[in-house]
């Protein structure tokens, strides 16, 4: 069984070179940069809408996609602090290191998607049969359901 193959970065790697702080040598450093984008515009694109993404990228999206695989580029170890006399150095968490999208990143998506934090959502209900009698929602982590009125014919 094959793989589905990934899809295209939404940044190219000359445009993630030209960002300042990173410095892309030797061919090694070129694949994980590239990964580093696939990865950033993969994040970037379960943020937006796909109907946002089928024309030319919006450059927005083009430069939290360039600022998150900049990011793992130039800080591949996920380094925190490091200190210089009397040696010592600190990893981050999970959390910090790889590719990851910051919250003002998000923030920004959100804007570009013309989405805000809030959102609703249609839920489906079966009254009673005649639809005259009340039913209950059950709740989780609750031992009440909760009343639900059907909608007046």
């Amino acid at each position: 069984m094959t793989e589905p193959a990934e899809p295209a970065p939404l940044a190219s790697l000359a445009q993630l070179k030209a960002r300042p702080g990173v410095v892309i040598v030797g061919s090694d450093a070129e694949a994980r940069a590239l990964t580093a984008l696939v990865d950033a515009s993969n994040l970037v694109r379960a943020e937006l809408p796909p109907a946002l993404l089928t024309g030319p990228v919006p450059p927005a999206a083009v430069t939290v996609v360039c600022q998150a695989a900049g990011r793992a580029v130039r800080n591949p170890q996920g380094f925190e602090s490091e200190t210089a006399g009397q040696y010592s150095y600190r990893y981050g968490d999970a959390a910090t290191s790889g590719v990851y999208l910051t919250e003002d990143e998000r923030t920004l998506l959100r804007r570009i998607s013309r989405r805000s934090g809030l959102r609703s959502v249609r839920t489906p209900y079966a009254a009673a049969p005649d639809n005259s009698a009340p039913y209950s929602l059950p709740v989780a982590g609750h031992s009440e359901p909760f009343p639900w009125e059907p909608p007046p014919s």
